[in-house]
């Protein structure tokens, strides 16, 4: 049941299993030197999440870090950008930022902020503290809109104190949100890459050395691919060899080992997703998503309820095989309509690129056009017969 568009499509979602972090676009890095203060050399350029673009540069001698960080806002009328640092690790607790602010009426501010764990579960509202000493120097702070990439842009300089942040390991975050209430910047989207926007960098050698999106992004750039590959196209191919395999072009005596080999290898592949998928969760205690869990552990059992299948089916003659079979199809089509729906929340989860979702409809889209040809060929050798079979002798 395998085809050359099928495999073309499966190697697309495992193509970001080779990517990296990127030198960002050249137009940004005209922009950000622009606003660099006098003299300074950006020593590092490169995208991040949230489709965002950071460059940067360290004065030893000084300690300062100069940044600009720019995005796209998604709406028109209210957003925020956030970037800084925190001397307790790449977490969002315990950091100090710079956040660029747009108002409602068009107006950008652009303020300092104390990230505590009160501000961050909302038990306390997240303030400006331009006026107060949060444990770091932010000077010339400013947000500015590049109508030409459509950026809007914090530029910064912060002083490191030399007894709680090592240069040679130097925590960053940044963010990205939508809702406001005044100054107070609300709660950003909760999707995997805003929760997944830190990193560790030396800012001697400008290197990065722990990229948290990386290790993670990876290891859900596995699951997905296995999900989809176990689930969503080896586990329809056993349904469609089991329909029709054993019936035309010409009957296929060995069509019930196919089916079998078909979901034993996309039930494996596809468990080894799942559990995977649960090793995520636990190691991401900061997020959940239920339905996705959920329906993919409804997955699982479901799917491990067929596979019994396989030994627990009555015989032919058995007067309980016909309601067996109606549970067994009924229950497996019902199986591929909930891995479908959940691989497409999946994806709408992690983030990926649009080639991520289109790959998959075209996974769907040549399994369905191999059903549909197969039903149609059904359906004109049926007719045929029976006009055959209805003509007088």
């Amino acid at each position: 049941m395998t085809n050359i568009p099928l495999l073309v499509a499966l190697a697309a979602l495992l193509s970001p299993l080779l990517a990296t972090a990127h030198d960002c676009s050249q137009d940004f890095r005209a922009e950000a030197e622009k606003m660099m203060p006098n003299s300074t050399r950006i020593q590092s350029c490169r995208r991040k999440t949230l489709a965002a673009e950071l460059a940067w540069s360290f004065d030893r001698a000084s300690r300062g870090l100069h940044v600009a960080f720019g995005a796209q806002l998604r709406r028109e009328d209210t957003g925020w950008l956030a970037w800084g640092v925190n001397p307790g690790g790449p977490h969002m607790d315990g950091t100090r930022a710079v956040i660029g602010i747009k108002q409602r009426n068009g107006s950008y501010g652009c303020h300092k902020y104390n990230v505590t764990a009160a501000t961050k579960s909302r038990r306390c509202p997240l303030v400006p503290a331009d006026d107060i000493d949060i444990g770091v120097e932010f000077s010339s702070y400013r947000m500015e809109y590049v109508p030409r990439l459509d950026y809007h842009v914090i530029v910064a300089t912060v002083v490191l104190p030399e007894k709680e942040f090592n240069s040679l390991e130097t925590h960053v975050v940044w963010q990205i949100g939508e809702h406001i209430n005044g100054n107070e910047p609300l709660m950003h989207p909760k999707s995997l890459n805003n929760f997944d926007s830190t990193e560790t960098l030396d800012l001697q050698s400008v290197k990065i050395i722990s990229y948290t999106r990386h290790r993670r992004f990876k290891l859900r750039i596995v699951h997905g691919v296995l999900n989809i590959v176990g689930w969503g196209t080896l586990l329809p191919s056993g349904a469609i060899v089991a329909r029709y395999m054993r019936i035309f072009p010409k009957p296929c005596v060995r069509w019930y080992d196919v089916h079998v080999s078909c979901q034993t290898t996309g039930y494996i592949i596809g468990s080894s997703g799942w559990a995977l998928g649960l090793w995520l969760g636990k190691a991401s205690q900061n997020y959940k998503f239920n339905i996705h869990n959920t329906a993919g552990l409804i997955i699982f059992i479901l799917s491990t309820i067929q596979m019994l299948a396989w030994r627990l089916r009555p015989a032919p003659d058995d007067g309980y095989r016909t309601y067996w079979n109606m549970y067994h199809h009924f229950l497996g089509y019902a199986i591929m309509a909930l891995i479908s729906f959940n691989i497409f929340l999946g994806i709408k989860i992690l983030e990926p690129e649009h080639v991520w979702k289109w790959a998959y409809i075209g996974v769907l889209g040549g399994l369905g056009s191999v059903a549909l040809s197969f039903e149609l060929l059904g359906w004109t050798k049926f007719l045929i017969e029976k006009s055959s079979s209805s003509k007088p002798t």
